[in-house]
């Protein structure tokens, strides 16, 4: 689940005054929302390799793994093939139609043509390509720029909130970052540029008469919620989210990760101050752009590599530098964006925003360690009146719910999206409030640190 720095270690780059064409169909004629036979809506997305996901508005969802004739299958869980109970068949793009049967009831359902409105913004040495995605059947009440996580995946073609959101009236712009998707540039995690790419692009997109007038916010995910404060500074908007993300500096995020993997291990504290001496000569590593550093890092492999913790030793990217060759190395300093601001505090830019904000925590985030957000949240509600802050408990990364008990082997058990959770966004961004409970999200004073 990855979606901070590690992912960007992880893949290489995806090797393109704003211009409006309307069209009705997504790029992809398979991703969107279906209107079912049972009155129910079905938002369709990308997966991984051919696959798709599904997705409920009350946050039940699953993969569908694509067979050879060309139709779809899901186990119950999160992304499970063995013993389906679902079985998904699409006609063709001109049909816009899909049978779905769940647990031996068969729905029909047809793609709710969302209008959508190609665009493309000219930011400083890019150019940004986006989509706004309207309601089918009204003027939307409210508009949201969404920021995507990290990593090079293309936002317009796998995220899903642009299908869901205009389902209640919410209009979205979802674009691909720089060096992303359809968009040029060289990918970046510069949080400075990357503000000042959503200020232009908040700018141009208010100007669209579909769109002109109404309440316009942000949205940023995980480390888009590093962002989308910073840009609120630079341009004015009527409300900011932040989910599943932090208000520490990146090293920081690196380090708590190591550190609740060493804690989970039992490691002694004599282990774990030794294990921080390596999280430190890695953040050297990055700050140099892989350029210096790995001599105190080869030295500290030496003397510390056989002891038992030093395995368990992960985070965003002390792990896998750790993990890896000097050949491949030199694959990261290539894939790597070298201009992360590791040291970025992002506390004195969030004292700064005016406008209303949501926070939406994972309880049990194992890749964005909260902890010091949440206490930094702490202080600020009780003097500032413009911050909502809801805690789902039992999710991790992503406001996905996690099985209680052991992980496995890949870490957590991934069950569904927290129920609630779409609800909150759904409601919060048209009356920037609130006003009641959703499912178990709890609020600051009633969550309890496990």
């Amino acid at each position: 689940m990855k979606t901070h720095l590690l992912s960007l270690l992880m893949v290489a780059f995806i090797t393109g005054t704003a211009s409006a064409q309307h069209t009705a169909a997504p790029s992809n004629c398979r991703n969107g929302a279906y209107a079912m036979s049972d009155g129910s809506q079905l938002i369709i997305s990308p997966s991984m390799d051919n696959d798709l996901r599904y997705r409920r508005l009350d946050g039940t969802t699953g993969r569908l793994y694509l067979q050879a004739d060309s139709t779809y299958l899901s186990g119950p869980g999160w992304a499970n093939a063995k013993d389906p109970n679902i079985f998904a068949r699409f006609s063709g793009c001109a049909e816009a139609a899909l049978v779905f049967r769940q647990d031996g009831k068969t729905l029909t359902g047809k793609r709710i043509p969302l209008p959508v409105i190609p665009l493309r913004f000219d930011v400083k040495e890019a150019s940004v390509y986006g989509e706004l995605f309207l309601p089918a059947d009204r003027r939307p009440q409210a508009l949201v720029v969404l920021h995507f996580g990290s990593g090079g995946a293309s936002a317009v073609a796998t995220h899903f909130l642009q299908y869901m959101l205009p389902l209640n009236h919410i209009a979205v712009l979802v674009y691909d970052k720089r060096g992303t998707g359809k968009s040029t540039g060289k990918l970046s995690a510069n949080f400075h540029l990357l503000a000042e790419d959503m200020a232009t692009i908040v700018k141009a997109v208010k100007k669209q008469p579909a769109v002109q007038g109404i309440p316009t916010g942000l949205m940023g995910e995980s480390q888009g919620g590093w962002i989308v404060p910073l840009t609120a500074t630079l341009t004015p908007v009527d409300f900011v989210i932040a989910s599943y993300s932090l208000l520490i500096p990146p090293r920081e995020e690196n380090r708590q990760e190591a550190l609740h993997d060493l804690e989970e291990g039992h490691y002694s504290e004599a282990d774990i101050a030794k294990a921080m001496q390596v999280v430190a000569a890695t953040d050297q590593v990055v700050r140099t752009g892989f350029n210096g550093g790995m001599e105190a890092v080869d030295a500290l492999k030496a003397l510390y590599g056989k002891e038992p913790w030093f395995k368990a030793l992960q985070g965003d990217y002390t792990g896998p530098i750790l993990e890896a060759s000097r050949a491949q190395l030199d694959t990261l300093k290539q894939i790597f964006p070298t201009d992360i601001p590791l040291d970025y505090d992002p506390v004195p830019t969030f004292r700064r925003v005016k406008a209303p904000m949501l926070w939406v925590i994972a309880g049990k985030d194992t890749e964005a360690p909260n902890g010091g957000t949440i206490d930094v949240l702490k202080k600020a509600v009780v003097t500032r009146k413009n911050i909502d802050v809801v805690i789902f408990p039992h999710a991790d990364h992503g406001i996905i719910d996690v099985q209680d008990g052991p992980h496995g082997p890949d870490g957590p058990v991934l069950l569904r999206y927290s129920a609630g959770y779409f609800d909150l966004l759904r409601d919060w961004i048209l009356h920037r409030q609130v006003s009641k409970r959703y499912s178990d999200g709890q609020s600051l004073a009633e969550f309890k640190r496990g």
